[in-house]
């Protein structure tokens, strides 16, 4: 569906990861699945200068964008359909003491990154 091959081809696809040790660990595994033909796939890695997987400078366009789509009626119906499988990536993950923490099921990224 993406068009790749399953080897590798820098015309076509890069990996980028930010400077957090676990993004790296899961692009070696996105790029395995994206690219089984291939021996070593090469990433860049974020500068140490910033981070936007936990970014620390404020965006008020960024945070109003957020904002617009996560206080909709769509969005929250979303989470509340959703409430099913965060139960048992909770489970799954080790991390269901995360499930009280406001912010942690807005989205299935941190699932992705453990």
């Amino acid at each position: 569906m993406l068009g790749l091959g399953e080897e590798y081809d820098p015309s076509i696809a890069r990996i980028r990861v930010t400077n957090n040790d676990i993004t790296s660990q899961v692009a070696g595994g996105v790029a395995r699945g994206l690219f089984p033909a291939s021996d070593s796939v090469p990433v860049s890695i974020q500068s140490d200068a910033y981070d936007s997987l936990e970014p620390s400078l404020s965006c008020p366009a960024a945070g109003a964008l957020r904002d617009a789509y996560t206080s909709v009626a769509n969005w929250t119906d979303h989470l509340e359909l959703a409430q099913g499988l965060y139960d048992k990536l909770d489970a799954v993950s080790g991390v269901a003491n995360k499930a009280d923490e406001e912010d942690w099921h807005v989205s299935f990224d941190q699932y992705v990154l453990l």
